[in-house]
Formats: structure tokens, sequence, C-alpha cells
């Protein structure tokens, strides 16, 4: 009997000693509620149900979901949690019309702070006295789906932020500053597929703040597939871009702005503080008649810039391209369609009006690029596909040379994995290219057939098609015969072209 229970003894410390050394493991999540019935007295237990978000957000630990329900909400509230990889804290709107009003006595309607690991999805924040959602000193911060609506100063603003991810918002009506606000050495940052606009602003401002201590540099960022319009009344970007380092910004749209296009510069620090590496391809910039400066502005002291791909267009009284660089030989410009400006005045140097052919002789850059319209399909409808017969068609730069000048340039390891590991795509999710090469601007015309990506068109793209669409039956790649969804008659489609005729 003795020895039985020796061996049971030694049998709880092996198990007990083997899950110690594992390390953190998931949590039992619990799942509770905010809603407009809900009361604040019930214990912070599975399904609870209170009233207050300020009540329940106190209830959260690691592991745990938040279900907002529709209903208007005070703001002011504090999420300071420290989740974790395996046990992540996620707070979502039952839909956009679960809203947190006002910031009540604090300054932001929602602020994240000291905290790790958390999702918001799926909320409205607005009428904050500053910030709709404000995320600092923290990491791994998920911003999805949200509205931020008609705050004092941002909709989104960060500080001290790592390993943010902001992806599909919109960011409106921010009545002193900016639409999204990324600031204070926060590194390693995805901009994705949100819309800005109407701020009073920028539209997404990018800031290290060298004065703010820190490193004083954003490094390692995406910012793509954002639309981004009807921002600078008060000066500023659609992407406004100062000490950053090593950021790819691909596939926006900018339009009808009242101020620049896209900036990359340094207004204090030291010159390593400065912006470099910074990769600008496949995006659209398009100003009205007579409104807004250039569409990407360089600075004096940024360095290693490429512009590669993109659609600028200028309202006429300024350039497309602005390089004020004391660093020329590391600005690539290449394959864009410049246009909006007259030839003669296409690119600004330095306080000067230069000449497309000036321009090409002063520096060997754009060789492959033109002035031209780039007959989008509908300006009065802001529809800025292309037309059948735009000169920006198969003009981008193909990713390849995109690769090459990259490695000449030097330094762009980072920026090189990121086009290695993202999906080459327009906005939309378009792959890119579908026909010689990728067309310039955000959007790629034309439907692409080679669904196993080998590059060329075989029965096996037949049931790649179908496999495809098994993971993802809503994707735009899928939909051949042009009626706005995938179903079978797609891969009927595909088939009959298999047979037809060469």
């Amino acid at each position: 009997m003795k020895k039985e229970i020796e061996n049971s003894a030694l049998r709880t410390g092996v198990l007990l000693f083997i899950l110690l050394s594992a390390g953190p493991f998931p949590l039992p999540g619990r799942t509770m509620y905010v809603s407009p019935t809900g009361d604040d007295s019930a214990p912070c237990a599975p399904g609870a149900e209170f009233r207050t978000l300020k009540r329940a957000v106190a209830c959260l630990a690691p592991g745990d979901t938040l279900i907002v329900r529709d209903g208007v909400y005070e703001g002011g509230v504090w999420i300071q949690i420290e989740a974790y990889a395996e046990a992540p804290v996620l707070i979502r709107g039952e839909s956009l019309e679960a809203v947190i009003d006002s910031s009540g006595p604090e300054l932001d309607c929602i602020r994240v702070q000291d905290a790790a690991y958390i999702t918001i999805d799926r909320l409205t924040m607005r009428r904050a006295s500053r910030a709709g959602c404000a995320v600092r000193f923290s990491h791994h911060i998920r911003l999805t789906r949200c509205r931020m609506a008609d705050n004092r100063t941002w909709g989104v603003f960060t500080s001290f932020a790592n390993d943010i991810h902001f992806e599909g918002n919109e960011c409106y009506g921010s009545r002193d500053e900016h639409g999204i606000y990324h600031s204070n050495s926060g590194d390693r940052f995805v901009i994705r597929g949100n819309l800005v606009h109407d701020n009073h602003g920028n539209g997404i401002h990018l800031n290290g703040d060298p004065e703010m201590g820190g490193d004083g540099v954003l490094n390692w960022g995406v910012v793509e597939k954002n639309i981004i319009y009807g921002n600078g009344l008060g000066g500023g970007a659609g992407i406004n871009m100062t000490h950053v380092h090593d950021v790819l910004v691909r596939n926006n749209l900018i339009y009808n702005n009242y101020a620049a296009g896209m900036t990359v510069y340094q207004d204090t620090g030291t010159f390593e503080q400065g912006s470099k590496r910074v990769v600008i391809m496949g995006n659209t910039v398009y100003f009205q008649i007579y409104q807004g400066r250039c569409c990407v502005n360089v600075q004096t002291t940024s360095e290693k810039v490429l512009l590669a791909g993109n659609i600028f267009i200028s309202g006429k009284n300024r350039g497309a391209i602005q390089v004020d660089s004391d660093h020329l030989s590391s600005i690539v410009s290449d394959y864009n369609i410049l246009g909006g400006a007259a030839a003669d005045m296409i690119v600004e140097r330095k306080g000067k009006k230069v000449s497309f052919e000036g321009w090409r002789i002063l520096t060997g850059n754009d060789s492959h690029s033109t002035v031209a319209d780039p007959r989008f399909a509908s300006l009065d409808s802001a529809d800025f596909r292309l037309d059948s017969i735009s000169p920006a068609i198969d003009a981008g730069m193909p990713l390849d040379t995109v690769r090459a000048d990259l490695e000449h340039l030097g330094g762009f390891e980072w920026i090189l994995a990121q086009l290695d590991s993202l999906p080459d795509e327009d906005l939309t999710g378009k792959w890119r290219p579908v026909g010689k090469g990728p067309d310039a601007g955000a959007y790629e015309s034309g439907v692409s057939l080679d669904f196993n990506r080998d590059g060329s068109f075989s029965p096996a793209d037949a049931v790649a098609l179908v496999l495809l669409a098994i993971d993802n039956p809503e994707s735009s790649n899928l939909d051949l015969n042009g009626d706005g969804r995938y179903s079978i008659i797609d891969v009927v489609y595909l088939l009959l072209l298999l047979l037809k005729p060469v």
C-alpha cells in the first residue's frame, strides 16, 4: 500500500513538473456580454450580461470574449489587460450599431494602455474629446472593422505601440487632426484596407517623433489597400510619413484630398532618424483640377525611396512628383503614369519645375514611365479602375524588377521578405499580374485564369479554381463570368476556355 502511494505521488510530481515546464497554455476563456438591459451587479462569470462597457472590461481576463450588443454606451473606458498569444482577449460588437459614445471625463472613447494581445472588432467609437481609440504603451493590438466617427482630434491614435494591426476600419470626421495617427517609435505595424476620409489633417499620419523618446523611428510597416479621400483642409497628406524606416506603401487609392498626396520627410532629430527605405508602388493618387499639391513629395534628408508602378495625377498647378532629396542617386522612380500638369512641369525639384525629359536626363529615372491620361472608368463616380484602353494596363513595374532595384539600392531585406510572403494583389484582392505585366496604379484589370499560379493556363487551373473556392468562395478572383459571385458556372466557363481552339 505504501509503495502504491509513493508511486502515485511520483506520477503526480512528474505530471506537475511537465505542466509547469510547458510554459503558458490556453485558459478556458469565458464569453460575457454588454447590453442596454444588462446589470452591472452581475458576477464576472460565463454568460454574464452587464450594463456598461466599463464594468464589463473590468471583468475580462486572458482568453475571454466580450460581445457588445447593439446599443449606445458611455465611453471613457480604459482597457489594461496583459493577455498573451495563446489566450488573447476579444471585444466584439454585435454590429456597428454597438456604439461607444463620447469619452465622459476621459480623453478617448476607448484607451488601450499597458496591454497586450487585445482585438477590438466591429465597434463604433464617436465624439471623443480626443481619439476614438487610443493605443498606448501596448503591443499586439488589433483594431478591425470598427468605425471612428466625428472625434475631436484623431480617429485612431497610438503612442509607443508595437505590433499593431489596423484593418478594415472607417475613420472620418476628425475635427482637429488625422484619421489614423501612428506615432512614438512604434514598430512592426500593418495598416490595411481602411477607409479614411474627411479628416481635417492627414488621412494616415506616421510619425516616429524623435523628441518624444525611444529611438524616434517607426520601423517595419505595411500600409496597403487603403482608400483615402477628402482629407487635408487643414494641411497634411493622404499618407504622411516622417521618421520611418522600412515601410511598404502599396495598392492605396488617394483621391480628392486638399493638400499633399504622400510625403516622405523628417522635421526634427538626427539624420539617422530621417526617413529611409520606403517603397511606394502600385498606388493611385488623383487630385481634382486646381486642388492639392504634388502626388508624392520626397523631402531633403530622405534616402533610398522607390516609386514604382504608380498613377500620379496632380491638380494641374503642381507637379506629379516632387523630389527635393539631397540623396538623389538613391531615389528611384520608374514605370509610373504621370499627369495633371503639363509635361514641361511634371516634376518639381528644389523649388523649380522640371520637364519630363529634363528629369530623365538629370536622374536616369522614369525611362519606362509615361505622361498620359490614365483613362479611369468614371471620375464622376470616383471609379478609378482602368478603362479597357488605358495606357496603365500592363505598364507597372514587374516584381522581379522591383526586387532587382531594391537589391541594388541595398538594405531592403525586410521589405524584400514582405514581397516574398505577402500575396501580390491589387486594392480589391485581385491577383497581379493578369496580363503581360502588372497594371500601374491601385487596380489590376482583366481576369486571371492562372489559378495555380504556375505562369501558364492548363487543366490544372480548373482543379485549382475549385479548391480555392472551397477555401474562399467570396474571392473576386473566382468570378469569371462577371455576374458578381463564384458558382459552378465559373468552372464551366473555365473549361470551355480550355477547350477553345488556339
